[in-house]
Protein backbone atom coordinates (compact mmCIF):
# COMPACT_ATOMS: atom_id res chain seq x y z
CA UNK A 1 0.00 0.00 0.00
CA UNK A 2 1.25 3.55 -0.27
CA UNK A 3 0.67 4.01 3.34
CA UNK A 4 1.89 1.45 5.77
CA UNK A 5 -0.92 0.21 8.19
CA UNK A 6 -0.72 2.12 10.94
CA UNK A 7 -0.20 5.75 9.52
CA UNK A 8 -3.46 4.60 7.00
CA UNK A 9 -4.99 3.60 10.73
CA UNK A 10 -4.02 7.18 12.00
CA UNK A 11 -5.56 9.19 8.74
CA UNK A 12 -8.57 7.21 9.41
CA UNK A 13 -9.02 8.06 12.86
CA UNK A 14 -8.65 11.77 12.29
CA UNK A 15 -10.50 11.96 9.53
CA UNK A 16 -13.76 9.66 11.25
CA UNK A 17 -14.17 10.74 14.58
CA UNK A 18 -16.99 8.45 16.09
CA UNK A 19 -20.08 10.36 17.12
CA UNK A 20 -20.74 10.53 21.01
CA UNK A 21 -21.87 7.26 22.78
CA UNK A 22 -19.57 5.18 20.02
CA UNK A 23 -16.78 3.80 20.24
CA UNK A 24 -14.86 4.12 16.52
CA UNK A 25 -11.51 3.31 15.05
CA UNK A 26 -8.54 1.67 16.39
CA UNK A 27 -9.80 -0.84 19.02
CA UNK A 28 -10.55 -4.67 18.74
CA UNK A 29 -14.64 -3.64 18.08
CA UNK A 30 -16.76 -0.84 17.78
CA UNK A 31 -19.22 0.14 20.35
CA UNK A 32 -23.03 1.61 19.37
CA UNK A 33 -26.03 1.50 21.21
CA UNK A 34 -29.14 0.55 19.07
CA UNK A 35 -32.31 1.98 19.82
CA UNK A 36 -34.67 -0.85 18.43
CA UNK A 37 -34.29 -3.62 15.26
CA UNK A 38 -30.88 -3.77 13.76
CA UNK A 39 -30.42 -4.72 9.73
CA UNK A 40 -26.74 -5.20 8.74
CA UNK A 41 -25.10 -6.14 5.21
CA UNK A 42 -21.97 -6.94 4.14
CA UNK A 43 -21.16 -5.84 0.17
CA UNK A 44 -17.70 -6.58 -1.39
CA UNK A 45 -16.19 -5.66 -4.60
CA UNK A 46 -13.35 -7.00 -6.40
CA UNK A 47 -10.93 -5.69 -8.92
CA UNK A 48 -11.66 -7.02 -12.48
CA UNK A 49 -15.10 -7.88 -11.45
CA UNK A 50 -16.60 -4.67 -10.31
CA UNK A 51 -13.91 -2.25 -11.18
CA UNK A 52 -10.91 -2.02 -13.33
CA UNK A 53 -7.29 -0.92 -12.49
CA UNK A 54 -7.54 1.92 -14.51
CA UNK A 55 -10.51 3.36 -12.64
CA UNK A 56 -10.54 6.30 -10.06
CA UNK A 57 -9.37 5.16 -6.55
CA UNK A 58 -11.66 7.50 -5.21
CA UNK A 59 -14.57 6.52 -7.08
CA UNK A 60 -13.92 2.70 -6.21
CA UNK A 61 -13.90 3.25 -2.94
CA UNK A 62 -17.31 5.53 -3.56
CA UNK A 63 -18.99 2.28 -5.19
CA UNK A 64 -17.72 0.19 -2.48
CA UNK A 65 -19.81 2.60 -0.23
CA UNK A 66 -22.65 3.25 -2.02
CA UNK A 67 -23.37 -0.47 -2.75
CA UNK A 68 -23.28 -1.47 0.79
CA UNK A 69 -25.67 1.42 1.73
CA UNK A 70 -27.95 0.73 -1.11
CA UNK A 71 -28.93 -2.62 1.26
CA UNK A 72 -29.92 -0.53 4.13
CA UNK A 73 -32.04 1.60 1.60
CA UNK A 74 -33.95 -1.81 0.66
CA UNK A 75 -34.72 -2.20 4.05
CA UNK A 76 -35.72 1.50 4.60
CA UNK A 77 -33.68 1.53 7.22
CA UNK A 78 -31.73 4.51 8.41
CA UNK A 79 -27.88 3.75 8.56
CA UNK A 80 -26.25 3.82 11.61
CA UNK A 81 -22.69 2.63 11.26
CA UNK A 82 -19.86 1.11 8.37
CA UNK A 83 -16.82 -0.78 9.15
CA UNK A 84 -14.76 -1.93 6.31
CA UNK A 85 -12.30 -4.75 5.23
CA UNK A 86 -9.59 -3.10 2.70
CA UNK A 87 -7.20 -5.89 0.98
CA UNK A 88 -4.93 -3.32 -0.74
CA UNK A 89 -2.32 -3.75 -3.44
CA UNK A 90 0.63 -1.13 -3.12
CA UNK A 91 -0.51 -0.14 -7.14
CA UNK A 92 -3.28 1.55 -5.51
CA UNK A 93 -3.61 4.24 -3.08
CA UNK A 94 -4.88 3.02 -0.26
CA UNK A 95 -5.66 6.66 1.47
CA UNK A 96 -7.28 7.41 -2.05
CA UNK A 97 -9.81 4.73 -1.67
CA UNK A 98 -10.73 5.42 1.72
CA UNK A 99 -11.37 9.26 1.27
CA UNK A 100 -13.46 8.04 -1.72
CA UNK A 101 -15.39 5.75 0.51
CA UNK A 102 -15.86 7.93 3.63
CA UNK A 103 -16.91 10.64 1.94
CA UNK A 104 -19.58 8.65 0.74
CA UNK A 105 -20.38 7.30 4.05
CA UNK A 106 -20.58 11.09 5.15
CA UNK A 107 -22.78 12.32 2.69
CA UNK A 108 -25.36 9.53 4.04
CA UNK A 109 -24.66 10.56 8.18
CA UNK A 110 -23.38 7.15 8.53
CA UNK A 111 -19.79 7.01 10.55
CA UNK A 112 -17.41 4.54 9.96
CA UNK A 113 -16.39 3.06 13.21
CA UNK A 114 -13.68 0.14 11.96
CA UNK A 115 -12.53 -2.38 10.14
CA UNK A 116 -8.92 -4.18 9.01
CA UNK A 117 -6.43 -3.40 6.39
CA UNK A 118 -4.23 -5.94 4.79
CA UNK A 119 -1.90 -6.24 1.54
CA UNK A 120 -3.27 -8.74 -1.50
CA UNK A 121 -2.72 -9.61 -4.78
CA UNK A 122 -5.79 -7.69 -6.14
CA UNK A 123 -8.07 -4.77 -4.12
CA UNK A 124 -10.85 -5.80 -2.49
CA UNK A 125 -13.39 -3.86 -0.49
CA UNK A 126 -15.56 -5.39 1.87
CA UNK A 127 -17.92 -2.92 3.64
CA UNK A 128 -20.45 -4.13 6.15
CA UNK A 129 -23.19 -1.43 7.06
CA UNK A 130 -25.73 -2.01 9.73
CA UNK A 131 -29.10 0.63 9.93
CA UNK A 132 -32.48 1.12 12.28
CA UNK A 133 -35.60 1.10 11.44
CA UNK A 134 -37.18 5.04 10.84
CA UNK A 135 -38.57 6.18 13.85
CA UNK A 136 -40.99 7.89 11.39
CA UNK A 137 -42.28 4.58 9.91
CA UNK A 138 -42.31 2.74 13.56
CA UNK A 139 -38.93 1.21 13.22
CA UNK A 140 -40.40 -1.21 10.56
CA UNK A 141 -37.57 -3.01 8.22
CA UNK A 142 -39.08 -3.82 5.06
CA UNK A 143 -38.04 -7.30 3.29
CA UNK A 144 -38.36 -9.08 0.23
CA UNK A 145 -40.96 -11.58 1.67
CA UNK A 146 -43.80 -9.63 2.40
CA UNK A 147 -44.92 -9.74 -1.50
CA UNK A 148 -48.63 -10.82 -1.88
CA UNK A 149 -50.40 -12.12 -6.11
CA UNK A 150 -51.41 -9.30 -7.41
CA UNK A 151 -49.49 -6.48 -6.05
CA UNK A 152 -47.73 -4.23 -8.49
CA UNK A 153 -44.05 -4.35 -9.16
CA UNK A 154 -42.98 -1.07 -8.88
CA UNK A 155 -39.68 0.86 -9.68
CA UNK A 156 -38.06 4.44 -8.37
CA UNK A 157 -35.94 4.87 -11.59
CA UNK A 158 -35.00 4.40 -15.40
CA UNK A 159 -32.33 1.01 -15.68
CA UNK A 160 -30.04 0.26 -17.29
CA UNK A 161 -26.37 1.57 -19.17
CA UNK A 162 -24.63 2.01 -16.47
CA UNK A 163 -21.21 0.29 -17.10
CA UNK A 164 -21.23 1.97 -20.62
CA UNK A 165 -21.80 5.50 -18.79
CA UNK A 166 -19.80 4.97 -15.76
CA UNK A 167 -22.35 5.45 -13.62
CA UNK A 168 -21.89 2.25 -11.92
CA UNK A 169 -19.09 3.54 -10.00
CA UNK A 170 -20.98 6.62 -8.79
CA UNK A 171 -24.22 4.57 -7.08
CA UNK A 172 -26.80 6.86 -5.59
CA UNK A 173 -28.61 4.26 -3.19
CA UNK A 174 -32.13 5.40 -2.29
CA UNK A 175 -32.16 6.26 1.29
CA UNK A 176 -34.86 8.56 1.40
CA UNK A 177 -36.79 6.97 -1.24
CA UNK A 178 -36.32 3.56 1.13
CA UNK A 179 -37.96 5.73 4.35
CA UNK A 180 -40.42 7.11 2.39
CA UNK A 181 -41.61 3.99 0.72
CA UNK A 182 -41.28 1.68 4.69
CA UNK A 183 -44.10 4.54 5.83
CA UNK A 184 -46.53 2.97 3.85
CA UNK A 185 -48.66 0.46 4.30
CA UNK A 186 -49.88 -0.24 0.75
CA UNK A 187 -45.22 -1.63 0.78
CA UNK A 188 -45.53 -5.43 1.05
CA UNK A 189 -41.80 -5.77 -0.29
CA UNK A 190 -38.73 -4.28 -1.31
CA UNK A 191 -35.28 -4.97 -2.71
CA UNK A 192 -32.74 -3.11 -4.37
CA UNK A 193 -31.57 -3.81 -8.07
CA UNK A 194 -28.13 -4.55 -8.27
CA UNK A 195 -28.35 -7.39 -10.74
CA UNK A 196 -30.50 -6.17 -13.18
CA UNK A 197 -34.60 -6.10 -12.84
CA UNK A 198 -35.01 -9.51 -14.94
CA UNK A 199 -32.92 -11.65 -12.14
CA UNK A 200 -33.67 -9.44 -8.92
CA UNK A 201 -37.65 -9.40 -9.75
CA UNK A 202 -37.17 -13.14 -9.39
CA UNK A 203 -35.08 -12.88 -6.59
CA UNK A 204 -38.04 -10.78 -4.77
CA UNK A 205 -41.08 -12.85 -6.15
CA UNK A 206 -39.63 -16.14 -5.05
CA UNK A 207 -38.71 -14.77 -1.62
CA UNK A 208 -42.46 -14.05 -1.53
CA UNK A 209 -43.74 -17.00 -2.68
CA UNK A 210 -45.28 -15.61 -5.85
CA UNK A 211 -44.60 -15.90 -9.56
CA UNK A 212 -44.19 -12.92 -11.71
CA UNK A 213 -44.94 -10.90 -15.02
CA UNK A 214 -42.63 -8.59 -16.00
CA UNK A 215 -43.98 -5.87 -19.07
CA UNK A 216 -40.74 -4.80 -20.53
CA UNK A 217 -42.47 -1.97 -22.61
CA UNK A 218 -43.15 -0.06 -19.16
CA UNK A 219 -39.88 -0.37 -17.98
CA UNK A 220 -38.33 3.08 -17.80
CA UNK A 221 -35.32 2.81 -19.85
CA UNK A 222 -32.21 5.26 -18.43
CA UNK A 223 -31.15 7.82 -20.97
CA UNK A 224 -27.22 5.81 -20.69
CA UNK A 225 -28.92 3.61 -23.05
CA UNK A 226 -28.00 3.84 -26.98
CA UNK A 227 -31.24 4.31 -28.73
CA UNK A 228 -29.91 2.35 -31.09
CA UNK A 229 -29.35 -0.99 -28.92
CA UNK A 230 -31.46 -3.46 -27.54
CA UNK A 231 -33.60 -1.53 -25.16
CA UNK A 232 -35.53 -3.38 -23.39
CA UNK A 233 -32.52 -6.51 -22.69
CA UNK A 234 -29.94 -3.44 -20.95
CA UNK A 235 -32.97 -2.18 -18.97
CA UNK A 236 -33.52 -5.72 -17.58
CA UNK A 237 -30.38 -7.18 -17.54
CA UNK A 238 -27.62 -4.70 -17.47
CA UNK A 239 -27.48 -4.50 -13.71
CA UNK A 240 -26.15 -2.15 -10.77
CA UNK A 241 -29.02 0.23 -11.63
CA UNK A 242 -29.34 0.49 -7.42
CA UNK A 243 -33.44 1.26 -7.86
CA UNK A 244 -35.37 -0.01 -5.61
CA UNK A 245 -37.80 -2.78 -6.39
CA UNK A 246 -41.13 -2.21 -4.63
CA UNK A 247 -43.97 -4.60 -3.93
CA UNK A 248 -47.19 -2.47 -3.84
CA UNK A 249 -50.75 -3.16 -2.85
CA UNK A 250 -52.76 -1.99 -6.28
CA UNK A 251 -55.30 -0.45 -4.40
CA UNK A 252 -53.53 1.93 -3.32
CA UNK A 253 -51.16 2.63 -5.92
CA UNK A 254 -52.97 5.75 -6.85
CA UNK A 255 -53.14 7.03 -4.00
CA UNK A 256 -49.22 5.88 -3.55
CA UNK A 257 -48.12 7.59 -6.85
CA UNK A 258 -49.78 10.80 -6.14
CA UNK A 259 -48.13 11.12 -2.52
CA UNK A 260 -44.48 10.83 -3.79
CA UNK A 261 -42.28 13.53 -3.20
CA UNK A 262 -39.40 12.62 -5.42
CA UNK A 263 -38.81 14.18 -8.83
CA UNK A 264 -38.39 10.49 -10.45
CA UNK A 265 -41.18 8.98 -10.62
CA UNK A 266 -42.53 5.42 -10.15
CA UNK A 267 -43.10 3.10 -12.68
CA UNK A 268 -45.21 -0.26 -12.40
CA UNK A 269 -42.91 -2.68 -14.37
CA UNK A 270 -44.74 -5.77 -13.36
CA UNK A 271 -46.99 -8.19 -11.05
CA UNK A 272 -46.38 -10.60 -8.46
CA UNK A 273 -48.99 -13.91 -9.77
CA UNK A 274 -50.04 -16.43 -7.37
CA UNK A 275 -49.06 -19.15 -9.69
CA UNK A 276 -45.10 -20.19 -9.40
CA UNK A 277 -42.77 -19.25 -12.69
CA UNK A 278 -41.81 -16.12 -13.94
CA UNK A 279 -43.27 -14.46 -17.34
CA UNK A 280 -43.30 -11.12 -19.56
CA UNK A 281 -45.48 -9.58 -22.01
CA UNK A 282 -44.48 -10.06 -25.24
CA UNK A 283 -44.58 -7.17 -28.30
CA UNK A 284 -48.14 -8.85 -28.87
CA UNK A 285 -48.94 -8.83 -25.14
CA UNK A 286 -49.15 -12.51 -24.79
CA UNK A 287 -47.60 -13.98 -21.57
CA UNK A 288 -44.24 -15.92 -22.86
CA UNK A 289 -41.58 -16.66 -20.67
CA UNK A 290 -39.12 -14.81 -18.85
CA UNK A 291 -35.87 -16.23 -20.46
CA UNK A 292 -33.77 -13.02 -19.48
CA UNK A 293 -31.51 -13.43 -16.52
CA UNK A 294 -29.78 -10.71 -15.16
CA UNK A 295 -26.61 -10.60 -14.06
CA UNK A 296 -25.47 -14.05 -12.43
CA UNK A 297 -22.37 -14.43 -10.58
CA UNK A 298 -20.12 -17.11 -12.14
CA UNK A 299 -16.80 -17.69 -12.20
Amino acid sequence: MSLDELALIRALQAAHPAPPGMLGIGDDCCVWQPQGAVCLSTDAIVEGRHFTAADPPSLVGRKAAAAALSDIAAMGALPTGAVVALCCPGRWDALAIMEGLGAELARHRCPLLGGDTTASDRLVIAVTVWGEGDPEAKRRLVTRHGGRPGDLLVVTGPLGGSLRSGRHLRPEPRLAEGRWLARQAAVHAMMDLSDGLAGDARKLAEASGCGLLLLPEQVPVHEDVPPLSDTVTAALCDGEDYELLVAVEPGMWPTLQLAWPFAQPLSVVGWLLAEPGAWMEDRQRRRVPLTLRGYEHRD
